[in-house]
């Protein structure tokens, strides 16, 4: 029996993968223009880095940012529902 709060883990990581992807590409670039607001500043960029070889302040780190953004947040999204899945279905 399929539970009614099921989430589809394609869409969860489709949308995952779109989001921080996107998020990583814009980062770099306002990074190489050197932007800051709200939640965004370099040091907050380095530290993003830090978890990502390669990322940096470039057109061409923004794209590999694009790419680890892409598969991290495939991953993260798809495991979050995936594991959402699993509990609901112990818990009822």
């Amino acid at each position: 029996m399929k539970h009614t709060s099921e989430l589809n883990v394609k869409a969860w990581a489709s949308s995952g993968a779109i989001l921080w992807g996107i998020y990583l590409f814009l980062a770099a670039l306002f990074a190489m223009g050197n932007v800051s607001f709200f939640w965004f500043s370099n040091q907050a960029f380095a530290f993003l880095g830090s978890f990502y070889p390669g990322l940096n302040a470039s057109i061409g780190g923004a794209f590999l940012g694009l790419v680890y953004g892409a598969i991290c947040g495939a991953l993260c999204a798809g495991l979050f529902s995936w594991t959402h899945n699993a509990m609901a279905k112990r818990l009822h």
